[in-house]
């Protein structure tokens, strides 16, 4: 199988994975099973589930945002030779990130939430500036 196949099979696995992921009910994360709703304040679902709900949560949430993100962010720059630098891999994460939560404010169980936008620009951005510096190390190309 050659590299650029590799790359394509990986680079759309991981965004069916956050498609899944964010538009299909999960209940064993409690992920679209309860009613959704939206928040537009920045910070505010992240400082409610630190502060009252469990570490869990917080965690499944949160970090879970985070990482979900990191392999889309971490294979965009290996796919696309012109998103070279961590602004323009910012800008596509966002802007993936605010297409699913623009889906999930049309659908019943969902959470659009500006927080999620947050974290899985975070999480693209530690992919993309991973990806960054193991191709110093390692002669990546």
């Amino acid at each position: 199988m050659s590299k650029k196949k590799l790359i394509n099979i990986l680079f759309s696995g991981s965004i069916l994975f956050i498609i899944y992921l964010t538009i299909f009910p999960e209940s064993s994360l409690c992920i679209g099973v309860k009613p959704g709703n939206v928040n537009l304040v920045p910070f505010h679902t992240i400082g409610n589930l630190l502060f009252y709900h469990s570490f869990g949560d917080f965690i499944i949430n949160n970090i879970g945002n985070i990482i979900l993100f990191i392999p889309f962010g971490f294979l965009l720059s290996f796919k696309y030779k012109d998103i070279n630098s961590l602004s323009k891999g910012i800008l596509v994460g966002m802007a993936f990130s605010m297409l699913i939560e623009t889906v999930q404010l049309f659908m019943e169980n969902r959470w659009t939430d500006i927080d999620d936008v947050i974290l899985n620009t975070l999480g693209t951005s530690i992919g993309y500036s991973l990806f960054k510096f193991l191709s110093k190390i390692y002669k990546i190309t």
